[in-house]
């Protein structure tokens, strides 16, 4: 959302879409909230007259938390996909502020959507940078980026449930429980002897998960307890299941 009519209007007049996600500042993050509101209602005006059927649902988000930008996005993503795994989504980071085009970058390379930047020749700097006249469109190509394999999301979901009512850690032991009982950590070959049965059950959930979770991903720490080993949440572990 900005005062930047065009660059916000112009490619969804152009392309028609059925339905905009239309991310503005939460007012009570944002001392100037009345003046992006004027500029959120014009915008909206422009295009609700330019497609009728467009449906615009508005995302109140603080410019300011990173994480929260890319949470969003991934929930808008979600549900869409969810409803037509087949469905195109486009990010607009001509407008808003550097941290929502970075954070917008991100999702995107997550979530693998195509975001563009949109610009003219033409810029009025009175009252604060304006594009104006013939707009063009830059694609913006992204790098790969390394994602979690899947298995060790489900597993750190575990973990997050396992921790409901406050618990600050889980038990290895009981950790590994829990995943058998779920499917997610199973033996090609069972040994007969219990003892040895249950050693290859925990090389398995260290070498499949642990390892990775806390060594590669660190998403969660592993105290050194030789008996009883607790598994603790890091911050980047409740950031990434936010996501």
């Amino acid at each position: 959302n900005a005062d930047e009519g065009e660059r916000i209007t112009f490619p969804i007049i152009t392309s028609k879409p059925n339905k905009l996600y239309y991310f503005k500042a939460d007012p009570s993050k944002l001392n100037a909230a009345d003046m992006y509101e004027s500029f959120y209602r014009k915008n909206s005006e422009v295009l609700k007259k330019e497609i009728p059927t467009l449906e615009i649902i508005t995302n109140l988000i603080d410019y300011t938390d990173y994480f929260q930008i890319i949470q969003e996005i991934s929930k808008v993503v979600s549900n869409e996909r969810e409803q037509n795994p087949n469905c195109k989504i486009y990010i607009n980071i001509s407008a808003g502020s550097k941290l929502t085009a970075i954070a917008s970058i991100e999702a995107a390379r997550i979530w693998d959507l195509e975001t563009y930047y949109l610009y003219s020749q033409k810029i009025s700097f009175g009252g604060g940078p304006k594009h104006s006249g013939k707009m063009e469109f830059l694609p913006i190509k992204g790098f790969p980026i390394q994602k979690p394999r899947e298995d060790l999301i489900k597993v750190l979901k575990v973990i997050e449930k396992m921790m409901v009512g406050g618990k600050k850690f889980i038990y290895k032991k009981y950790l590994l429980n829990v995943l058998k009982d779920e499917g997610l950590l199973q033996l090609i070959t069972e040994n007969p002897d219990l003892k040895k049965n249950k050693s290859s059950e925990y090389m398995a959930l260290n070498q499949r998960y642990l390892n990775p979770l806390e060594k590669a991903w660190k998403f969660i720490k592993i105290s050194d307890d030789k008996r009883n080993k607790k598994i603790f949440l890091t911050d980047e572990g409740k950031e990434i299941l936010k996501i």
